[in-house]
């Protein structure tokens, strides 16, 4: 191969690896004018692409990369291009044709892995990370990922046992703490969730995350004002986080604070005007409150002409208002 090709491409890697993508290109194209079919500099301008997420220039560049002979790595990162543009078919036919030519991968392994679990596929996304911790790493990312998926089939036991596991060790310990508590949670365990995610919360006490998932566990328990607490506190970081603060106001509603309720649903809509579930709980609020029963219709008429998860519950309210 030229020299001054790889001499090029080489100068590219280093841009790119430095954040200097417009340049990068330029040395990378400077290489391909002296040898358009270099494989290396075609799959690098690919990862520049992959990077910007222009994944179907990506697509094209790792294409041509891979046209003279199949090349596991050139493979694997057509699949990643493929699977940003959701072409899911044929990220997992990339995947497998890199697999087959590098069966000792991790990378490959790990991207088959975590496409099943995009898609849902949680009895094959199990036993492909059960292969990886078996026969590639331990890494307790693994380990993670495999819970979460037994969580999903609800062999709620044996995810219990990987997450104790992975508990011991520093490594990743936030959320196997945070698993446990959602195992917990999902079977009323109440007080064993709340040891959990307060463990959770001591080694990363700004997730939000954690903190929803305590407010949940708290409701649970029957403790309001706890649950209040940990809204607030990820209220404090982000006055704009509408989920927390519309869930709050549910809570609120649902413990008789129907005035406390309003005044959180109100703010959500001033930042928010189209937002379905503060308007509908807004209007159920108004109703609670024998308040602007002209408004509380006028909210409910819109909402159910939306195709959203509140239009038939909208629809249900305004028959009882009107009846």
């Amino acid at each position: 191969m030229n020299h001054q090709v790889e001499q090029l491409n080489n100068e590219g890697v280093k841009l790119f690896l430095n954040g200097n993508f417009e340049e990068a290109k330029t040395k990378y194209q400077e290489a391909l004018q002296i040898s358009p079919l270099y494989a290396t500099t075609l799959n690098n301008l690919g990862m520049l692409y992959l990077q910007e997420k222009d994944f179907k220039i990506a697509e094209m560049y790792f294409s041509k990369a891979n046209s003279e002979k199949d090349n596991p790595t050139y493979l694997l990162n057509l699949g990643h291009a493929f699977a940003n543009q959701n072409l899911l078919d044929r990220a997992e036919e990339c995947y497998a044709k890199s697999i087959e030519l590098n069966s000792n991968s991790l990378m490959a392994w790990k991207s088959v892995a975590s496409l099943y679990q995009f898609q849902k596929r949680f009895t094959e996304s199990v036993k492909v990370w059960e292969k990886i911790i078996r026969d590639y790493s331990r890494d307790s990312f693994y380990k993670i990922q495999l819970a979460k998926d037994l969580i999903e089939l609800k062999e709620v036991q044996h995810a219990l046992r990987v997450l104790s596991d992975v508990s011991d060790f520093e490594k990743h310990q936030e959320l196997a703490w945070y698993y446990i508590a959602v195992i917990h949670l999902n079977s009323k365990n109440f007080g064993l969730a709340e040891t959990a995610i307060n463990k959770s919360l001591a080694l990363q006490p700004d997730n939000e995350s954690f903190r929803i998932l305590a407010a949940t566990i708290y409701l649970g328990l029957s403790q309001l004002g706890k649950a209040l607490f940990h809204w607030n506190y990820l209220l404090r970081i982000n006055e704009t986080n509408h989920k927390v603060r519309t869930d709050k106001a549910v809570a609120l509603l649902a413990h008789g604070f129907a005035n406390d309720a309003l005044t959180e649903l109100n703010t959500v809509i001033s930042f928010d005007k189209n937002n379905i579930k503060a308007l509908y709980y807004q209007a159920l609020t108004l109703l609670e409150l024998k308040r602007d029963k002209k408004e509380t219709v006028e909210i409910l008429k819109a909402l159910i002409l939306g195709d959203h998860a509140y239009s038939k519950n909208a629809k249900e309210l305004l028959s009882k208002i009107e009846s």
